[in-house]
């Protein structure tokens, strides 16, 4: 099989998982759509803060889910579009905004084949969607083809460091069980589940893959995006390993000591 081929089939069994993914989503406390149907953002911190104000502006939201995200930065005054992988996450989405009459779009494609022929003054992407891309140079390809000359591009994600360490602690505390650096190979779970209700079995692999910041970095300027901020940061907006606790800041998560990031930031621009 070519990597190509190999590619194709992890990416086609991980859209599967999302579809799966999706009703589960919606009915969940994690995503609280109860509180984005009256009036809420499905956005933190972080995302705001890094974004800025999207009033006027347009915005392409890739890797988007079932769009709460996106739909968010319409409530904000953006004039956004979201993509997703997913054909019931994007379904579900159409539904959501058709629902809320806010001025967003859904496209469904998987995000380095995108191209919509156009621009965005704001390309954004965020939480837990490095992980799913085989192939960096085709994804920072496809966001500087959609970014506007001097629009602003930022991302927000957990750090690869997390990816190393085994789940389940061992008797020492902290144990790798993943390298730092890939090897072309995905890690395989058999069973995917869902991290909003870890005691669901869903019955379908997920296949992911690590990218070391220089990986990231190297991506995107090799895209001929320019690099203009970059941080590091010792929370995370949720709680993959058992010894993080709750942060100061609710919703936040962190490990006592805070021993190592785990979470970053990148913003770029195209000249």
């Amino acid at each position: 099989m070519t990597t190509t081929t190999a590619n194709e089939t992890w990416l086609a069994a991980n859209a599967a998982l999302w579809d799966a993914r999706v009703p589960v989503h919606t009915d969940s406390d994690w995503y609280d759509l109860r509180g984005f149907r009256a009036g809420g953002l499905a956005l933190d911190d972080i995302e705001r803060a890094g974004v800025g104000d999207p009033a006027g502006r347009s915005l392409l939201h890739l890797q988007c889910h079932f769009g709460l995200g996106t739909l968010s930065w319409a409530r904000l005054g953006a004039d956004a579009v979201g993509v997703d992988f997913s054909a019931a996450a994007v379904e579900r989405a159409r539904a959501l905004a058709a629902e809320s009459g806010l001025n967003a779009r859904f496209e469904q494609a998987e995000v380095s084949a995108l191209d919509l022929g156009r621009t965005f003054d704001i390309c954004f992407t965020s939480w837990g969607v490095l992980m799913w891309l085989p192939d960096l140079g085709g994804w920072a390809r496809a966001v500087a083809r959609h970014l506007s000359p001097g629009g602003r591009f930022f991302l927000a994600e957990g750090h690869p460091h997390l990816f190393i360490w085994d789940d389940v602690p061992g008797r020492d505390g902290y144990r790798p069980l993943h390298p730092y650096f890939r090897h072309g190979e995905p890690v395989v779970d058999a069973e995917a589940g869902t991290y909003v209700d870890p005691a669901l079995a869903l019955g379908l692999p997920q296949y992911r893959w690590n990218h070391p910041l220089s990986e990231v970095v190297s991506a995107l300027a090799g895209a001929g995006l320019r690099i203009t901020g970059m941080a590091e940061y010792p929370v995370l907006p949720w709680q993959p390993l058992p010894w993080m606790t709750a942060a100061d800041e609710p919703g936040w998560w962190r490990i006592p000591g805070d021993p190592f990031p785990l979470s970053f930031t990148i913003t770029a621009t195209k000249d």
